[in-house]
């Protein structure tokens, strides 16, 4: 039996198999299996093997491929908050670099207000061939519920370094590039609208905040903690000083940023001339908020990338290694020279 060099119509209707290319390899479908191993053949052998596949259009299954070879082309992904902007960000930056890699990556959506889903999906991943995992944008709960020592493949975790008060690497989180831009405007007084602290990024963001705050020796008059949307925002100008009238506030994330613009622009407040406001992602519909927002772009899905790039150097259970994310300020006119702050409303 030889080899078939042309395409007949019949080969297209079923799927091949490995039966059917060593049959028109005129080889054992053990032979077949070896080269799918990637295991030596002889030249004639290989031939024969990879003329038969391309010409029953064969396409390698990925989980027979990783039964056969013991080695999985998927990644699983743990993922939260897949509605939120930088958590999507994230996630595709992540796919991405699976992608390249020559991975495939599974999205396993889990509630981690159902603790009972958060356990059945640890067991899935289990169950799944699967060559390491990847968690998404955690929060502290979040990762307590995981239990990641209980995964069965190695995992990474997409995190910040942990920074402290006092802490000198908080100059260098991009956080600290907005605060920074608003004393370089003259600012004094600051007022922090801040994520929920159970997060490590909203403790990061407050901490590079604080060192800035320090090291400039300006004077912070309130801070708050709370979800990262725009309502959360627009609750938190209920904590404003109006006592001591702080011309800057600083927000955790454009969202929040706009709940803020919206309680101003209620009360009558002018932005920038009687207060500034920036805000924390770089968001692209921030440029159209009113007035469009200052911001920092943050590289997220840099951030995914590394992951995923850490996993796959990776030789054991452990989180990836911590890299300070990347962001670039972007100043608009929602910032400006000091006002005189908000002294009623």
């Amino acid at each position: 039996m030889t080899p078939a060099t042309q395409v007949d119509q019949a080969d297209w209707d079923h799927p091949a198999t490995i039966y059917t290319v060593a049959e028109r390899a005129g080889v054992s479908h053990q032979t077949v299996s070896r080269y799918l191993k990637g295991e030596s053949l002889r030249p004639r052998n290989r031939e024969r093997v990879e003329q038969a596949m391309k010409a029953l259009n064969y396409r390698v299954n990925a989980e027979a491929r990783a039964l056969a070879t013991k080695k999985s082309h998927r990644i699983g992904a743990f993922v939260f908050d897949i509605d939120d902007w930088a958590p999507q960000r994230v996630l595709a930056g992540a796919a991405e670099a699976a992608r390249e890699a020559g991975y495939i990556l599974d999205i396993l959506r889990v509630d981690p207000t159902d603790a009972p889903s958060v356990d059945d999906a640890v067991s899935l991943m289990n169950r799944t061939t699967l060559a390491g995992a990847v968690v998404i944008s955690p929060s502290d709960t979040v990762l307590k519920q995981l239990r990641l020592e209980r995964l069965k493949v190695p995992y990474a975790v997409e995190a910040e370094p942990v920074l402290t008060d006092g802490d000198d690497r908080a100059l260098q989180h991009p956080f600290a590039q907005v605060v920074s831009h608003l004393a370089d405007l003259g600012h004094e007084r600051f007022f922090h609208v801040g994520g929920p602290r159970t997060w490590l990024t909203a403790r990061n963001r407050l901490a590079a905040y604080r060192e800035v705050i320090a090291r400039r020796g300006l004077r912070s008059c309130g801070e708050t903690a709370g979800e990262w949307g725009a309502a959360a925002g627009y609750e938190a100008m209920s904590s404003y000083p109006l006592d001591q009238a702080p011309t800057a506030i600083v927000t955790a994330s454009d969202q929040c940023a706009l709940g803020v613009l919206f309680w101003l622009q209620e009360h009558g407040i002018r932005v920038p001339d009687d207060v500034s406001v920036s805000g924390y992602d770089g968001i692209v519909d921030a440029a159209y908020y009113w007035p469009p927002l200052t911001t920092v772009a943050v590289d997220f899905a840099l951030m995914g990338r590394n992951t995923v790039r850490s996993l796959l150097v990776s030789s054991g259970l452990g989180e990836a290694g911590r890299e300070m994310p990347l962001g670039r300020l972007i100043a608009r006119a929602s910032t400006g020279r000091p006002g005189s702050g908000i002294s009623e409303v």
